[in-house]
């Protein structure tokens, strides 16, 4: 008569519970599987790489000045020079910082599209989404894997370098004084690169869960931002109506970032809340796509 073996099975005794962040593995096997082709990496990352490094001399080069000329002047006259050129330098530097943060959102967006376009619409097309619904996985956790992943490659174009460039100006700023006097920049920083990553993000994903391949999805993306910016530069020029450029999130951003920073806005000259109504409703709008296209998915269970 065979007999149970006790070593082999033993009663349970711990607690089923769900596992935190299950949408860990899909976000690492992504970045895992679009980072082995490091031709694309180059070529996206290069320029705001190169961008960076050359800002960073600058801000070093402009605090470096201050504490070189500090020995040299001694109270009075001397001393109030110091104190303006300190003023100035650290406003030449916040200006610089706010316009390299605006300017990197087009990198943001070549990074995001193209590493993130086929994120949907290639596994829908071979079928892999229902290995990963075979797990315990909810749509929730596959849509977070997603979007992190193309939010991650559009963080490393618009986010990174911009705290790089804080980084610098902070430890290069004679005593702290960019931390203590213009810390806010850090978080505006932080701030406005999750505004726009998060629009780029959306709108990618929105395109590749509707488009049957990468290659249409890359257009869907390109195609929406610049087919905007074009009809909003046209009705805006035509009829010389500045919110009409609202039209365009690329606009719609730029001005948002002027307002963040606490900076006068340059042309074209965006009501503020035409500009977060924008990009509110094409984050949103794009979000719900996906969140329609993701309920569509036939799972196999």
């Amino acid at each position: 008569m065979a007999s149970t073996h006790l070593e082999l099975y033993r009663r349970f005794t711990g607690k089923l519970r769900p596992r935190r962040m299950a949408f860990w593995p899909i976000l690492t096997s992504g970045l895992r599987v679009l980072t082995k082709r490091k031709f694309p990496l180059l070529v996206l990352y290069a320029i705001p790489a190169i961008a960076t490094i050359v800002f960073s001399f600058f801000v070093y080069g402009k605090f470096a000045a201050e504490e070189q000329l500090a020995p040299s002047l001694d109270g009075g006259f001397g001393l109030t020079r110091m104190l303006a050129k300190q003023a100035m330098n650290m406003l030449e530097v916040k200006n610089q910082i706010i316009e390299f943060n605006i300017q990197m959102r087009l990198f943001a967006l070549l990074a995001a599209a193209w590493f993130g376009s086929g994120l949907l619409c290639e596994d829908r097309r071979v079928g892999a989404h229902q290995l990963w619904f075979a797990r315990p996985l909810t749509k929730l956790d596959y849509f977070l894997g997603k979007f992190l992943t193309a939010a991650f490659f559009g963080a490393c174009a618009v986010l990174v370098p911009g705290l790089v460039i804080c980084l610098v100006a902070s430890f290069s700023s004679p005593n702290w004084s960019f931390l203590r006097e213009e810390g806010d920049v850090v978080l505006k920083t932080l701030a406005y690169g999750v505004i726009w990553v998060t629009l780029v993000a959306s709108v990618t994903l929105c395109a590749s869960s509707l488009a049957p391949r990468r290659g249409f999805a890359m257009m869907g993306t390109f195609g929406f931002f610049v087919a905007l910016d074009a009809l909003a530069k046209v009705l805006g020029s035509v009829r010389d109506e500045p919110d009409l450029f609202a039209l365009s999130p690329l606009m719609a951003v730029r001005q948002i970032g002027y307002v963040l920073f606490d900076k006068e806005s340059t042309w074209p000259g965006i009501t503020p809340w035409l500009a977060w109504t924008t990009v509110g409703v094409v984050t949103v709008g794009s979000l719900l796509v996906v969140a329609w296209r993701l309920r569509r998915l036939e799972v196999v269970r």
